[in-house]
């Protein structure tokens, strides 16, 4: 009587822990509304590059070593910015979330005038 409560318990957990496994790609993923107000929150216009690098990493962002010169389409115009990409993955490990902060300063002072974020779903299959 155990073993078939155990056998039919085993039967049901297997397949249940299998989707499970399936639909993890949901489980860590952020919206787009809450990806922004992480990144407002964070306050990094008006810092320095290197500062606002420093509280990104701080809260889990993985900075690229070296900045980039783009030219930037703005309010006022377009602008030539130095863009440093920072980046956080959701812990999916089959199909990860990147979530993406873009550092543009300015290229005299180096001061964050403005912040970019967008998020890439990566497919599951």
């Amino acid at each position: 009587m155990l073993r078939t409560n155990n056998k039919k318990i085993l039967t049901l957990l297997f397949p249940l822990l299998f989707a499970q496994l399936l639909s993890g790609c949901s489980l860590t993923r952020v919206s787009e509304k809450s990806h922004a107000r992480e990144v407002e929150s964070l306050n990094v216009i008006g810092m320095s590059l290197v500062s606002a690098k420093e509280k990104l990493s701080k809260e889990g962002f993985d900075c690229s070593d070296y900045p980039e010169t783009n030219r930037v389409q703005t309010q006022s115009g377009a602008r030539t910015l130095i863009q440093l990409d920072c980046s956080k993955r959701s812990l999916e490990l089959i199909c990860p979330q990147i979530r993406y902060a873009v550092l543009n300063a300015d290229p005299q002072s180096f001061k964050v005038v403005l912040v970019g974020k967008r998020i890439t779903q990566q497919a599951c299959f």
